[in-house]
């Protein structure tokens, strides 16, 4: 029997992440008599443990695992555990709307890949085309496959520059861990020993509440201020619910006041859910202009993301950003890159930059652009596969418009795009990567050199 589930997420579009469930369940009933599956969409522990004990009492060759929407890695780590059977992750596409990312499905693949790659589990997956003979074969592929894991094709970098003229180096870093990791976010795991010991990095625990009291207490006519300058370079800020934008240039002041006094280079923030349903705002935008100061803030508290930006910002002197990749396009052969809206200002295409709320828990500030086009150099201090490692790739934001409401950018990655972007999800490469513009790819590389990390490349 082939077995088939599906995970999904309430806070995106559960309605239209049915219709793809049900087009994925109808497409692989076209192919086999044999498809069992478990009906309802994953959305909860109590429905997880349902799905469980149904795959307890039907014994299953392979599984379809169709990620519907973004999720964290909680249920498909335990998941695959429990039934030991070959899994195929299958995740869904979504048109560049520039309105509301509705899934995030491909994101939800990316984070899934890391966490089962990093518990020695080599699944497959598939992301679905618009051409359904494609879809079709590919199902047909895994059902007939005989299991044979899958290599990536990372390889060693290397620079043909003269060693010599590499003057780059990056000063003991300091960063700011304010909260924990969500649930499931494995891929923001770090072992703290090896970020002092091998990264020269030191880390201070910051709890969530220093930073809401922080905020509490910066003053109306700083506030005003700042809400005066912000109103200048993004337009609609009036338009915002005034209260709630307050408190998120109050999040700005208060990470400002806690980067004076504990002297740090960058931040690890837990961005949600508490800064919604505890403090009342988005923290993405307050992040932004973290970012433009070249003090980067990664999001969900994921430090090797953090300490990713901090050393680009050190060797090309730019800020840098941290994205995830939400969708892979094969027929235009580029992927894109996106966040909630915490890119630099100094990054949006020229008459883009619009301020916004948040498309899922709908408060402000973040953020809403389009990245400018250019050379950019992409990096990842890693863990996949349970191995600390340097991962350099050179790429270019293509002139395009906003993909999804937040900041994104379509990305060439030269002419085999799409392969690429898979490769990096076969490596188990995290769900954040980081960026800068221009070309620094082989500061990067020489200085993994000098630190004896291995550095990684496609």
């Amino acid at each position: 029997m082939i077995g088939y589930l599906a995970l999904a997420r309430e806070t995106f579009d559960v309605d239209f992440a049915e219709s793809k469930f049900s087009e994925a369940k109808n497409l692989l009933k076209s192919i086999t008599s044999e498809a069992l599956g478990f009906n309802q969409l994953i959305t909860n522990d109590d429905i997880a443990k349902k799905a469980l004990d149904f795959f307890a009492k039907n014994e299953c060759d392979k599984i379809f695992l169709f990620q519907t929407t973004f999720t964290d890695a909680k249920f498909i780590l335990n998941f695959a555990q429990d039934v030991k059977k070959p899994i195929c992750i299958v995740s869904f596409p979504e048109p560049r709307t520039g309105g509301r990312l509705r899934l995030n499905s491909i994101c939800g693949l990316n984070l899934g890949m890391h966490s089962l790659i990093k518990n020695n589990i080599s699944p497959e997956f598939i992301i679905m085309e618009e051409d359904s003979k494609a879809n079709k074969l590919s199902f047909s592929q895994f059902i007939e496959s005989n299991n044979n894991s899958v290599k990536t094709s990372w390889k060693k970098a290397t620079t043909d520059r003269n060693q010599s003229s590499f003057t780059d180096t990056v000063d003991r870093q300091k960063i700011g861990v304010i909260g924990t990791r969500p649930e499931g976010f494995y891929t923001c795991d770090y072992d703290s020993v090896e970020v002092k010991d091998k990264l020269n990095v030191s880390l201070i625990d910051i709890d969530l509440d220093d930073l809401f009291e922080e905020s509490r207490n910066v003053n109306d006519s700083t506030i005003a201020a700042t809400k005066k300058r912000i109103a200048s370079y993004l337009e609609g800020t009036q338009e915002l619910e005034q209260d709630e934008f307050d408190k998120s240039i109050s999040i700005y002041h208060g990470l400002d006041s806690l980067k004076e006094k504990h002297n740090l280079d960058a931040f690890a923030i837990r961005c949600w859910p508490e800064t919604f349903t505890e403090y009342g705002c988005a923290s993405c935008g307050p992040m932004a202009m973290m970012n433009e100061k070249k003090v980067s803030c990664a999001c969900e508290a994921d430090v090797l993301g953090g300490i990713s930006c901090n050393i680009l910002n050190q060797i090309n002197d730019r800020p840098s950003l941290l994205v995830d990749i939400v969708d892979v396009d094969k027929a235009d052969n580029s992927l894109v890159f996106w966040h909630c809206g915490l890119a630099p200002i100094s990054m949006a295409k020229e008459g883009t930059a619009k301020s916004g709320i948040h498309s899922n828990r709908k408060k402000p500030l973040l953020h809403d652009f389009s990245l400018k086009a250019g050379e950019i150099t992409i990096f990842r201090v890693s863990k996949a596969r349970n191995k600390l490692q340097f991962f350099v790739l050179k790429g270019t934001v293509i002139d395009r418009p906003n993909s999804f409401s937040g900041t994104s950018g379509v990305i060439s990655l030269g002419p085999d795009s799409a392969h690429k972007a898979e490769q990096m999800f076969k490596g188990g490469l995290e769900h954040h990567v980081a960026f800068t513009y221009g070309d620094v790819s082989d500061q990067l590389i020489h200085l993994g050199n000098q630190m004896d990390i291995p550095t990684y490349t496609l």
